[in-house]
C-alpha cells in the first residue's frame, strides 16, 4: 500500500509543478486579469475572442460602448475610423471579433451585450462561408469560446485545452529559449513570432502595421507571396455548406436583439480571394431572417478578387477593401 501510494505521489508531483507553472507564467493570458487585455507586441498567439471578451468587459463601464464590429479575423480590416464616417456623430465603437468565428460565437457575444444590460445602436457583422458553417468552436486553444459567453460550462475545457497547448514539448521549448535569450530563432516557426502591430486599446482594433509598410514601400508582394496567391481560385463554384435548424434559431435570435435594440445592422458577405461564391440557400435564408436590404453578399468573382494586390494573402484583403465595401453598403444612409 505505502509503494502504491508513493507512486501516485510520485506521478502526481510533475503533473502538480506542471499546473503550477502554467497558473504562474500565464502563457496566454487565460489566468490573471489584463487591463488593457493586449500589447502592440507579442510573441506568443492568444485567443482572439477570450481577449475580446474581456476588453468588453474591462472597458464598457467606462467607455459604455454601443456599436460592433462582428466576425473573424477578416472583420479587424474594417477600421473604425473609416467605419465613423458612416455612423451618427458620438458613436462609441468596439471591434468584438475571434478567430476562425462561428455563428454560436458571434450570437453568444450580442446576446452577452444584451443580457448584461449593453447597447446595440450599430452593427457591422462580416462573415464567410467557413463562418456560417460552424455553429460553434470547440477545439483549438486559439478558437473555444471564452467560458463566460458559455455559462461557465466550458471553464474545465477552456483550460485542459489551453493546457495542453503550454505542455507541448516544441513550444515549452521555444518559449523557453526566447525567455532565456529575447531571441526569435527560425526552428521556433509559428511557435514564437517577433509581430509588431499597432493596437488601439480604446477600440480593441489591430492593425496589421508591418505588412503595411512594407506594401508602402513595396517590398511586400516579392516572389514567396506571390506564390500563396497560385492555383487557388475557383470562379464559379458554391460553397456547400448549408445553414441547419440550430444555426437558423441562433441567427433568428440575433434579429431579435437588434429588432429589441432597434439595431442599425449590416451583414457583408465577405470577397473572398478563392473567388466561391456563397451557396444560393444560405443567402435567401440570411436575406429571410435579416430583410434583403441588410445583407450584401460579395462572395464569388468580382473586381477586388482578381488583383492579388488587395489581398494580404488568400484569407484576409486589406482594408482599402473594407473601405470600399462600407461606402457601398452605406451609400444610400
Amino acid at each position: 500500500m505505502k509503494k502504491f501510494v508513493r507512486d501516485i505521489l510520485l506521478f502526481c508531483i510533475p503533473v502538480f509543478a506542471l499546473v503550477l507553472a502554467y497558473i504562474a507564467t500565464d502563457i496566454f493570458r487565460v489566468v490573471r486579469h489584463y487591463d488593457p487585455h493586449y500589447t502592440g507586441h507579442y510573441c506568443v498567439e492568444t485567443n482572439r475572442a477570450y481577449g475580446s471578451t474581456m476588453t468588453y468587459i474591462n472597458q464598457n463601464p467606462s467607455r459604455h460602448y454601443d456599436s460592433f464590429i462582428f466576425g473573424n479575423s477578416q472583420s479587424l480590416n474594417y477600421r473604425i475610423d473609416s467605419w465613423k464616417h458612416h455612423l451618427p456623430e458620438g458613436c462609441r465603437c468596439m471591434h468584438f471579433d475571434e478567430f476562425g468565428g462561428s455563428i454560436g460565437g458571434v450570437h453568444d457575444k450580442i446576446a452577452y451585450i444584451d443580457k448584461s444590460g449593453g447597447k446595440l445602436r450599430n452593427v457591422l457583422l462580416v462573415v464567410d462561408d467557413v463562418l456560417l458553417s460552424r455553429l460553434e468552436q470547440t477545439q483549438g486553444y486559439l478558437f473555444v469560446e471564452p467560458p463566460i459567453l458559455k455559462g461557465y460550462r466550458n471553464l474545465v475545457d477552456f483550460h485542459v485545452q489551453h493546457f495542453e497547448a503550454f505542455l507541448n514539448l516544441k513550444f515549452l521549448t521555444a518559449w523557453a529559449d526566447y525567455r532565456l535569450t529575447g531571441k526569435i530563432r527560425p526552428y521556433m516557426g509559428h511557435l514564437i513570432r517577433d509581430v509588431q502591430l499597432t493596437y488601439i486599446p480604446e477600440t480593441n482594433e489591430i492593425q496589421e502595421t508591418p505588412a503595411d509598410l512594407a506594401i508602402e514601400a513595396g517590398t511586400y508582394y516579392d516572389e514567396q507571396h506571390v506564390r500563396v496567391f497560385e492555383g487557388v481560385q475557383r470562379p464559379g463554384t458554391f460553397s456547400t455548406e448549408h445553414l441547419d435548424e440550430k444555426a437558423l434559431e441562433l441567427l433568428t435570435d440575433i434579429r431579435r436583439i437588434f429588432d429589441k435594440h432597434h439595431t442599425n445592422y449590416k451583414i457583408v458577405v465577405s470577397p473572398q480571394y478563392h473567388q466561391v461564391k456563397l451557396n444560393r440557400d444560405s443567402y435567401q435564408r440570411l436575406c429571410q431572417i435579416f430583410g434583403e436590404s441588410h445583407v450584401y453578399d460579395f462572395s464569388g468573382v468580382n473586381k477586388w478578387n482578381q488583383d492579388y494586390h488587395y489581398y494580404y494573402e488568400t484569407a484576409h484583403y486589406r482594408p482599402i477593401v473594407a473601405d470600399e465595401i462600407m461606402d457601398i453598403i452605406y451609400r444610400q444612409e
